[in-house]
């Protein structure tokens, strides 16, 4: 990267603030009325002109100001950006507070985190769903629902509760159904979630359920198709109706370019993973984009962890004109609040 010297950075740093202030191309004028730049228009218009030639700004059309390219947002970002003094402290607690209420399912505690970082930033939230590579059965209960249904439900090691009604025949009485969700447990307990299927593959019954044979094989197949769902990669979206007050999504094509994008889960996961390998912060703008449909806006996102491993994805998406001090603030904030409840969960 080429440093910019001191009086090209306060022209940069003016430009992408009130940019992202006003939505309206910023010129000389402005610079010298309202940031007090500290030299003539004509130097300032100077320093502009060179700075378009380094790629740091661009001319949207002619007699208009500029407004800086993704070459000037990534200085900004990686140079400028005050983002551990973007947030008030009563922000900070507000949106700790209103992460630690209510929820206790994994999904709901997810979709309200993405809630609270949609409010903090105003921008497209997401998160992925927690990594279940190594997630575990950790036992398995039954419960009658009706005369003809069996609620099965399965804890995880990450403290997720997963539920299923399954339609049975008849459904055994208190004393066969502990003893099939017993059966069940030396099955699948302390399994792996991709070791469920095979772990509930067996030719027949034990002796003693061979009476309920065939209520032991609906509820193994519930087993096996409740694991291999959880096995897939979910991302949860909140707050996609903000894109509609953006300028740059005004534009009907780009707009459904952009949702048919983030509707895309399974690419826009792989995108994800392929873009942050380890676990810090990442900053996509615009054209650096994997995912060539989002390269027209901008990505701030992180892991989040449960205990000391790295379980999923959390993050914004918003224009290239976005606030990336309080974007990368928030994603930061709301990544260490989610960590923290699920891990708190998993130990539970």
């Amino acid at each position: 990267m080429t440093f910019l010297d001191v009086r090209k950075v306060r022209i940069l740093q003016a430009i992408v603030n009130d940019y992202v202030m006003t939505t309206k191309p910023v010129g000389s004028e402005r610079l010298i009325e309202v940031y007090q730049i500290g030299c003539k228009s004509a130097t300032v218009r100077n320093e502009m002109a060179e700075m378009a030639e380094m790629g740091y700004l661009i001319q949207p059309h002619t007699s208009a100001g500029r407004i800086p390219t993704d070459r000037g947002y990534r200085y900004y970002v990686d140079v400028l950006m005050d983002a551990p003094n973007a947030l008030a402290d009563a922000e900070v607690r507000q949106a700790q507070a209103g992460n630690q209420e209510g929820a206790c399912e994994i999904e709901e505690i997810i979709a309200q985190t993405c809630r609270v970082l949609t409010g903090l930033t105003n921008y497209v939230s997401l998160a992925t769903d927690p990594d279940t590579d190594s997630t575990s059965v950790r036992r398995v209960y039954l419960s009658p629902a009706t005369p003809r249904q069996v609620l099965l439900v399965m804890l995880l090691s990450t403290g997720h509760v997963e539920h299923r009604l399954v339609e049975l025949e008849t459904v055994p009485n208190e004393t066969m159904l502990t003893r099939l969700s017993n059966y069940l447990n030396t099955l699948v307990a302390e399994q792996e979630l991709t070791q469920v299927e095979q772990a509930v593959r067996l030719p027949e019954a034990p002796a003693e359920l061979m009476n309920v044979s065939a209520a032991l094989s609906r509820l193994t197949g519930a087993l096996a198709r409740m694991a291999n769902a959880l096995t897939e990669r979910r991302v949860f979206l909140e707050g996609t109706s903000q894109l509609l007050r953006q300028p740059e999504f005004q534009d009907v094509q780009r707009l459904e370019t952009l949702l048919n994008a983030l509707e895309s889960r399974s690419a826009l996961y792989e995108a994800l993973r392929r873009a942050l390998p380890n676990s810090e912060m990442s900053v996509q703008i615009g054209a650096e984009n994997i995912f060539a449909p989002m390269r027209e806006c901008s990505l701030v996102f992180t892991t989040y962890r449960i205990g000391n491993r790295p379980a999923g994805y959390i993050g914004v998406v918003g224009p290239t004109r976005m606030n990336y001090d309080r974007a990368v603030a928030a994603v930061g904030l709301m990544a260490g609040s989610l960590s923290n409840v699920l891990t708190s969960l998993s130990a539970a």
